[in-house]
C-alpha cells in the first residue's frame, strides 16, 4: 500500500511540474508590442520576391511574432535572434531605422540576399548586445564601416564578400576592440596587406580567435610567428593567396588544430611534417601548390586525421602503410603529385574511407583490395603504373561504389562482368589498359544506374554485350579502338534512351544504318557520335538530332555526295565535322554551313569541284587529299578565327590571295604544298606572326624566299621544296628558335652555305634537306656545330614527342617528304628526336667535316652526288642511332673507316662511285650489304664485291696489293691483338693469385 501510494503522488507531483512547465512556457517569450511594431515596419520597408520567401512572407501580424520563422525572444518578448538569410532581399535595410532600434538583439543574419550597390549601414553599431552578425554574401559593397569596430560583445562575425574591402579603416582598426571574438571569416574580402601585417593584428587583438577564414583575400606572406599568440586556433583557411612562402613549423605548436587549408597559396619549399602528426588535425588541405615538397610521416594509430587532400603539390615518396591505421579517414586526394611505389594492398581499416583518388602518379604493382571499405564511393588509381587482373576479390561488398577510374594503366585479363553489377555504380572508366579476351553479359542491367561506360584503347574483342544496350541511364558509352566484331544496327540503341555520347570507332564493328530515317533515330539527346572505321555505306539519317555538337564518320565506305543537312545537324550547336577518309565526291549545293562549325575536316577523300565557301567561325579546316580545282577563294581571308588552313595535295592553281600572308599574326598551320599554285611568296609576314607549320612544296613558286619569315618566331616546319625559288641560302631561318624542320629541296638555289656565325641558332633543328639545288662551297665544321637537336641521345616517347600543334581539341600532325633509303616518301608522325640530314644534288666541295660525328641521335645522312673528297671520317662511328647512310657519286678516297662497323643499326649503306680503296672492312653490320652499295669503287676489294685482296711481299711484311704501302695485314694484326689478349690474361692471373695468397694469408 505504501509503495503505490508513494508512486501515485510521483505521479501527480510529476503531472503539476508539466502543466506549470506548459503554462510558464506559454507566457515565455510572448512578443511585446513594441517588438512586433519594429518587425513589421522593417517587413514593409524591404523589396523581396514573395514568390521565393520562406520567412518573411509567413510574418502574420495577428501571430506573436516570437513564433515568425526567423525570429526569437527571451522571455520578456524582446527580440534577441533575427535571421533573414536567403529571402531575395534587394533594398531596405539602408534606410531601416527600425532594425537598428532592435536594441536587445544578439544575433543577426542577413547572408546571401540581393542587396547589390549598397554599403553596410553605418547605424549597426547601435546594436550593441550583438555577439552574432553574419553579412555574409548579402551584396553589400565598398568599404566595411568602423562603425562594426564598436560592436565589442561580437564573439561571431562572417562578412565574407567579393563586394567588400578593409582599407580605412583596415584590418588592425576593425578587430581592435573585438577581444571577445571567437570567429572571424573575411573570405574574399579585399585586404591587401603583407604576411607582418595582418599576422600582428590578429595576434594582438583577438587572443580567443578559434576559427580564422580569410580566403582569397589578397594577403601575402610570409606568415609571421606572433600568430603563435592565437593558441585557442582550431580552424584556419587562407586558401587562394598569394602567400608565396615557405610552411612554417611553429604551425604544428596549435595545439588544438582541427582544419589546415592553404590551397592554392603558391606554397614552395618543404612541408613540415610534423603537421601531420598534430593530435587533434582532420582536415588538411594543401590542394595545387605546385612548389611545395615533402613526404608522408608515419601516422598514429589514434590519429584524427578524415580528409586529406596533396593534390597538384610535388609531394614525393610512397603511402606509409601506416596511413591506412587511420580509422577516421573519409577522404584521400593526392592526384598528381609524384607519388612511387606500391600502394599497399589492403586497406583493413579504412571502413570510414569514401572518397580516394591516386591518379597521375607512378604507382607500381598490384591493384589493392577494397573489400574491407565498405564506405567507398570514389575510386581514381588512373594514369599510373599498375598491372595485374582484377578480381571480384578487389571489390567484394562495396555497394556503395558510384566512380571506378582505373584509366592509363597496365592492368591486363579480362574485364570483371560484376564491376557492371554493382548497384550504386555510376562512371566505371577503364580506358587505356590491357585488358583483353571477351565481355560477358552482365545480370541487373535494366536496374543499374551506370551514366558513364569507357573502355576504350583495350584489346577486347568479341561481340559487344546485349546487356549494354538495356543500360536505362547510360549517358556516354564510348568503346573505340578495340577490337569487337560483329553487326550492330543503329536500331539497337534504342533501349539507351538517355545516351548523349556514342563512340564506336577503330573496331572491327559493322555498323548498319540500312533502318535509320528521321523519325525513328533513337538518340534524341545525342551530343557525340563517333563512327570512325565501322564499314559505313551510307550516311546515317540525323536530320532531327537537335543537340549534336560532334559528329566523326570518319575512315568508312561512304560514296556519293555530301548532302546538304548535314551541315544543320544539331540546330547550330554542330562544331566538329569529320568526313576525312571516305569515296565522297561532290557537295550538294546550296551548302548552307553553319555559322557555329568550328573544325570541319573533309581530307582524303574523291571531293571536285571549286571550294567550298566558308562560314565565319571555322578555327580548323582540311580539304587536303582531294581533286579540287581552281583558284583559293578569296573569302577565307574573312575567316578571322581560322588557325589551321591544309588544302594540300589538290589541283588548285592561280596565285595565293596575298591576304592569307598577311593573317598570320593568328594562323598557325598553312599548309597548300602538293598543288598547281604560282606566283612569289610575298614578303609580308607581320611581326606578331604565329605559324608554326608553313608548307608550300611541290607548286610551281617563284621569286625568292621572303625576308620577313624571321619575324615568325614559333615556326616549326618550314617546307618550300619543289618549287622554281631562286635564291642563295636563306641565313636569316638561323635566327628561328623553335625551327625543327628546314625543306629547300628541289629548286633554284645557289651559292654557298655560308651564314655569320654568330647569327645561328639551330638549337632545335632536326631536319634538313636543301638537296637537288646548286649549292657550292665547303662544308664548314663551324655549320654545324650549333645543331644541338641533333647533338642529343635519342630516347623517343611517342607519346609526349611527335612534332604537332595542339590547340584545344585540334590536334594537327607536321608532315614531311623525305628520301629515304633510296625511296621518296611521306613522313606523317614525326618524333621530335627523328633527325635527318639531306645535302645530296648539289656542287659541295671540300672534305666531309668530323664535327658531324658529334650529331649523335642522327639516323639518316645523305651527301651523295655532290663533289665531296678526302677520306670518310672515322668519327662517322659515333652515330649510333644512323639506319641510313649514303656517299655515293663524290671524290673520296681511302679506306672504309672500320668504326663503320659498330652502327648497328644502319639498314641503307651507299658508297658507291667514289675513289674509295683497300679491304671492305669485316663485321656483322657491313657484309649484310649488297655488292652495290660499293660498285664504281676500283680499289675496293672482299666480300660482298666478287674482287678478292691478294697479298704480295713487300719490305718481309704481307700486304693486300690493293693497299696503300702505310696498310698493314689484318693477319698480323689479329696475331698482335690475340698476343696483347694472351699477355693480359696471363698478368691478371698472376695478379689476382698474388692478391688471393695475401687474403688467405
Amino acid at each position: 500500500m505504501k509503495i503505490a501510494l508513494l508512486l501515485q503522488r510521483f505521479f501527480i507531483t510529476t503531472l503539476v511540474v508539466f502543466l506549470i512547465s506548459i503554462n510558464i512556457s506559454g507566457v515565455y517569450g510572448q512578443c511585446s508590442g513594441d517588438q512586433k511594431s519594429l518587425l513589421l515596419k522593417l517587413k514593409n520597408s524591404l523589396t523581396f520576391d514573395s514568390s521565393l520567401s520562406t520567412k518573411l512572407v509567413r510574418w502574420d501580424q495577428n501571430a506573436d511574432c516570437c513564433q515568425w520563422p526567423g525570429v526569437s525572444c527571451d522571455q520578456e518578448g524582446h527580440v534577441l535572434v533575427l535571421e533573414v538569410d536567403d529571402e531575395t532581399i534587394s533594398s531596405g535595410f539602408e534606410n531601416s531605422a527600425s532594425l537598428f532600434d532592435l536594441k536587445y538583439l544578439e544575433k543577426l543574419n542577413l547572408a546571401y540576399n540581393y542587396l547589390y550597390s549598397i554599403q553596410i549601414p553605418t547605424e549597426i553599431y547601435k546594436l550593441t548586445n550583438l555577439t552574432y552578425l553574419n553579412l555574409s554574401y548579402a551584396g553589400f559593397v565598398g568599404q566595411i564601416p568602423m562603425e562594426l569596430s564598436r560592436l565589442t560583445k561580437l564573439v561571431f562575425l562572417d562578412l565574407s564578400s567579393i563586394k567588400l574591402k578593409l582599407d580605412s579603416p583596415d584590418l588592425k582598426t576593425l578587430v581592435g576592440n573585438l577581444s571577445n571574438l571567437r570567429e572571424l571569416y573575411l573570405n574574399g574580402v579585399n585586404i591587401s596587406l603583407k604576411g607582418s601585417d595582418w599576422c600582428s593584428a590578429l595576434s594582438s587583438s583577438l587572443p580567443q580567435l578559434t576559427v580564422l577564414s580569410m580566403i582569397g583575400c589578397d594577403i601575402s606572406g610570409p606568415l609571421d610567428p606572433a600568430l603563435v599568440n592565437l593558441r585557442f586556433l582550431e580552424i584556419i583557411h587562407l586558401d587562394y593567396n598569394m602567400l608565396s612562402t615557405v610552411v612554417p613549423e611553429f604551425l604544428a605548436n596549435f595545439t588544438k588544430l582541427t582544419t589546415l587549408s592553404l590551397s592554392k597559396c603558391n606554397l614552395r619549399g618543404v612541408f613540415p611534417s610534423k603537421i601531420f602528426q598534430i593530435p587533434t588535425l582532420q582536415e588538411l588541405d594543401l590542394y595545387d601548390n605546385e612548389n611545395l615538397t615533402g613526404i608522408l610521416p608515419e601516422f598514429p594509430r589514434d590519429g584524427l586525421l578524415r580528409d586529406v587532400d596533396l593534390s597538384y603539390t610535388s609531394f614525393t615518396g610512397s603511402l606509409p602503410d601506416s596511413i591506412f591505421n587511420l580509422t577516421t579517414l573519409t577522404r584521400i586526394d593526392i592526384r598528381a603529385c609524384n607519388f612511387s611505389g606500391h600502394i599497399p594492398l589492403t586497406v583493413e581499416n579504412l571502413t570510414n574511407l569514401s572518397y580516394l583518388d591516386l591518379s597521375f602518379n607512378s604507382f607500381t604493382g598490384l591493384i589493392p583490395l577494397f573489400h574491407k571499405a565498405k564506405k567507398l564511393y570514389y575510386i581514381d588509381l588512373s594514369h599510373n603504373n599498375l598491372t595485374g587482373p582484377l578480381s571480384f576479390a578487389h571489390f567484394e561488398g562495396l555497394l556503395d561504389l558510384g566512380y571506378l577510374k582505373l584509366e592509363k594503366n597496365s592492368i591486363s585479363g579480362t574485364v570483371p562482368s560484376f564491376l557492371l553489377s554493382l548497384p550504386s555504380l555510376q562512371v566505371l572508366q577503364l580506358q587505356n589498359n590491357h585488358f583483353s579476351g571477351e565481355l560477358h553479359e552482365f545480370v541487373n542491367a535494366s536496374s543499374s544506374i551506370l551514366e558513364t561506360l569507357d573502355l576504350s584503347n583495350n584489346h577486347l574483342n568479341g561481340s559487344i554485350p546485349r546487356s549494354i544496350f538495356k543500360l536505362k541511364r547510360l549517358s556516354e558509352l564510348i568503346l573505340l579502338s578495340n577490337s569487337f566484331g560483329g553487326s550492330i544496327s543503329i536500331e539497337m540503341i534504342k533501349g539507351l534512351p538517355r545516351l548523349t555520347v556514342l563512340d564506336l570507332s577503330y573496331n572491327n564493328l559493322r555498323i548498319d544504318v540500312q533502318d535509320s530515317n528521321s523519325t525513328s533515330f533513337p538518340f534524341p539527346q545525342l551530343r557525340v557520335l563517333r563512327l570512325a572505321f565501322c564499314k559505313l555505306q551510307k550516311f546515317p539519317d540525323l536530320k532531327n538530332q537537335s543537340r549534336m555538337s560532334e559528329l566523326d564518320l570518319s575512315v568508312n565506305n561512304i560514296q556519293g555526295e555530301i548532302p546538304r543537312w548535314i551541315w544543320r545537324v544539331g540546330n547550330e550547336d554542330l562544331f566538329h565535322l569529320n568526313l576525312s577518309y571516305n569515296l565522297l565526291d561532290s557537295l550538294e549545293k546550296p551548302y548552307p554551313i553553319s555559322t557555329t562549325l568550328k573544325i570541319i575536316d573533309l581530307h582524303s577523300n574523291r571531293i571536285k569541284g571549286d571550294p567550298p565557301v566558308l562560314s565565319t567561325s571555322l578555327v580548323y579546316f582540311s580539304l587536303a587529299n582531294n581533286r579540287f580545282t581552281g583558284s583559293i577563294p578569296f573569302t577565307i581571308c574573312n575567316l578571322d578565327q581560322l588557325l589551321i588552313l591544309d588544302m594540300s595535295n589538290n589541283a588548285l592553281n592561280n596565285k595565293i590571295p596575298p591576304c592569307l600572308f598577311q593573317k598570320v599574326d593568328y594562323f598557325k598551320v598553312l599548309n597548300l604544298g602538293r598543288n598547281n599554285l604560282s606566283g612569289s611568296i610575298p614578303d609580308t609576314f607581320p611581326l606578331s606572326c604565329s605559324l608554326q607549320i608553313l608548307d608550300l612544296s611541290s607548286n610551281n613558286l617563284e621569286g625568292k624566299v621572303p625576308r620577313s619569315l624571321e619575324r615568325c618566331a614559333f615556326l616549326k616546319v618550314l617546307d618550300v621544296g619543289k618549287n622554281k625559288i631562286r635564291d642563295t641560302f636563306p641565313c636569316m631561318l638561323s635566327k628561328l628558335p623553335s625551327l625543327h624542320v628546314l625543306v629547300l629541296r628541289s629548286n633554284k638555289f645557289n651559292g654557298n652555305l655560308q651564314c655569320p656565325i654568330a647569327n645561328q641558332t639551330w638549337s632545335r633543328l632536326q631536319i634538313v634537306d636543301i638537296s637537288s639545288n646548286n649549292f657550292r662551297g665547303a662544308l664548314i665544321p663551324q655549320y654545324f656545330s650549333n645543331w644541338e637537336g641533333m647533338m642529343q641521345s635519342s630516347n623517343p616517347k611517342p607519346e609526349h614527342e611527335y612534332l604537332n600543334v595542339e590547340h584545344l581539341s585540334i590536334y594537327y600532325q607536321a608532315r614531311v617528304t623525305l628520301t629515304l633509303k633510296g625511296w621518296e616518301m611521306e613522313i606523317v608522325n614525326i618524333l621530335e628526336v627523328f633527325t635527318s640530314i639531306d645535302f645530296s644534288n648539289n656542287n659541295l666541295q671540300g672534305e666531309i667535316p668530323d664535327v658531324l660525328g658529334d650529331l649523335k641521335s642522327l639516323y639518316l645522312l645523305n651527301l651523295s652526288y655532290n663533289a665531296l673528297m678526302g677520306r670518310i671520317p672515322k668519327a662517322l662511328g659515333k652515330l649510333a642511332q644512323l639506319g641510313s647512310l649514303d656517299l655515293s657519286v663524290n671524290q673520296l678516297s681511302g679506306r672504309i673507316p672500320d668504326e663503320l662497323v659498330g652502327l648497328t643499326f644502319l639498314s641503307f649503306l651507299n658508297l658507291s662511285f667514289n675513289q674509295l680503296s683497300g679491304r671492305i672492312p669485316r663485321g656483322n653490320q657491313l657484309q649484310t650489304f649488297s655488292a652495290d652499295s660499293f660498285e664504281g669503287n676500283t680499289g675496293l676489294c672482299d666480300f660482298p664485291l666478287k674482287k678478292t685482296c691478294s697479298d704480295t711481299k713487300v719490305n718481309g711484311l704481307s700486304r693486300p696489293s690493293s693497299h696503300s704501302e702505310h696498310e698493314i695485314d689484318e693477319k698480323y694484326i689479329s696475331f698482335a691483338l690475340g698476343s696483347f689478349a694472351c699477355f693480359g690474361i696471363v698478368t691478371w692471373l698472376l695478379l689476382y693469385s698474388q692478391r688471393y695468397n695475401e687474403l688467405a694469408s
